[in-house]
């Protein structure tokens, strides 16, 4: 049997009551999800014996240069918002757990100035929502966690490249590097593509920067794909995670993540 790695992505985890929480989620992805959910999609994953493994073990892994358990698991947590740090992090180190947060560099570089700062998702249009600060960052990392490479404003990079050519690219991904390191000390190896928008040219673009590229999609109802063996590090599939997934949704993934 080829084994299957899911890898689970989440973007805002935010507390009982929050009015995002009560909005009808619809058959659109929504990024959000309520803190006793999360916590029981975590417990799930402990009580089955799952182990959460870094987003680096698991490229090592792709690439020779590992083994993983039988059951294992990565948590991804994208933008960069402040919730990751707020709510995630506590539940997830509850459980000895630790995920990858990929940053949108321009955003937490100004919420470390103490200055708004707004993004497109596709998930909620333009939003002006609290961000990491690098100090945040580093916290995560104390704890175990590993930061990735979201870009520096969360551009649809398939359109950049329409748009604006390879220049363009680059610009994101270089001046992202550089706040990374200004902030971190670092640049990350590892990158989420924004929207899951790109193409084969900004793969070879962005393979020249990064260790891996992570995709991203949706689907209504829920279509599960996983990493396996067979995946490039530059292809990592995975799974959005939101409260358009029932729970009953969210063991499917693991109880397809196991079957031949």
């Amino acid at each position: 049997m080829s084994q299957k790695i899911p890898v689970l992505v989440y973007h805002h985890v935010y507390p009982e009551g929050h009015l995002e929480l009560a909005v009808p989620p619809g058959d659109k992805a929504t990024g959000v999800i309520g803190e006793a959910e999360f916590r029981r999609h975590v417990q799930y994953i402990a009580d089955g014996g799952w182990e959460v493994v870094p987003t680096t073990r698991l490229v090592s892994w792709l690439e020779g240069g590992s083994t993983l358990p039988q059951r294992a698991v990565v948590l991804h947590f994208d933008n960069g918002w402040l919730d990751t740090s707020e709510i995630a992090m506590p539940i997830l180190s509850e459980f000895g757990m630790a995920g990858t947060c990929y940053v949108i560099s321009e955003p937490t570089a100004a919420a470390s100035r103490g200055e708004p700062a707004g993004i497109r998702t596709s998930t909620e249009g333009v939003v002006y929502k609290p961000f990491l600060t690098w100090e945040h960052a580093r916290e995560l990392l104390d704890t175990g966690w590993e930061i990735g490479a979201h870009t520096a404003t969360h551009p649809k990079l398939g359109e950049t490249l329409s748009q604006h050519g390879e220049k363009g690219v680059l610009a994101e991904i270089e001046g992202s590097n550089a706040e990374y390191k200004t902030g971190l000390g670092f640049a990350p190896v590892h990158f989420a593509y924004p929207s899951g928008s790109r193409s084969e040219r900004t793969d070879e673009i962005l393979a020249q920067h990064y260790k891996s590229l992570r995709r991203w999609s949706f689907a209504n109802p829920s279509a599960w794909t996983f990493t396996d063996h067979e995946t490039s590090p530059f292809a990592l599939e995975c799974q959005n995670v939101d409260n358009t997934v029932s729970f009953e949704d969210f063991t499917r993934i693991f109880n397809e993540a196991e079957e031949d």
